[in-house]
């Protein structure tokens, strides 16, 4: 098995470790370039930083064609999840590659009013069991876990998960 160097410690520990098992730091990994560390922002290239395990499913997963079984996916339970907000209480039902904004949007009688929300602010896609979302390079940007996407490129959420959209803050649960 290979190693890794521990950014915190130094210790050898195995390349796949979510946190090192000498000091108990948790490992992070760089959306943009891969390099791990500790800190919330990239030594190397300034991008966020994020658990090793959601980075390695944003970028290798999302191009991965699905299995399929005659009309049934294969490799996972479907999830039902959706977004709920933490101010008005009212839910976000994802659909796959429906925008999101303002305008030409299934959530139109949520987000019209909202000046922070671009009219083509991003969009949600599933692939197989798994939902990413995606913003267009909005004005005001889209975060999950307060890490904010990089403009076109897919990040997984799942329950349990807190998305930034313009104003409104959603809980990731699970129904």
């Amino acid at each position: 098995m290979k190693k890794i160097e521990c950014p915190s410690c130094g210790e050898l520990i195995p390349d796949d470790s979510l946190y090192c098992d000498m000091c108990g730091v948790q490992l992070l990994q760089c959306i943009k370039c891969g390099a791990l560390g500790t800190e919330q922002f990239c030594a190397e290239c300034g991008k966020p930083m994020v658990s090793r395990n959601i980075s390695k499913s944003s970028k290798e997963n999302f191009d991965k064609d699905e299995e399929t079984v005659g009309d049934k996916t294969v490799g996972g339970r479907n999830k039902n999840l959706v977004l709920k907000s933490r101010k008005g209480g009212f839910i976000l039902r994802p659909e796959n590659e429906a925008v999101i904004g303002r305008e030409k949007s299934p959530y139109v009688e949520y987000l019209r009013d909202l000046n922070l929300i671009s009219r083509r602010h991003g969009k949600f896609v599933k692939r197989g069991c798994e939902w990413y979302i995606v913003d267009f390079g909005s004005t005001n940007g889209t975060l999950v876990n307060d890490v904010e996407l990089e403009s076109n490129t897919p990040m997984k959420f799942v329950k349990g998960d807190v998305i930034d959209i313009g104003t409104y803050i959603f809980d990731v649960i699970e129904q």
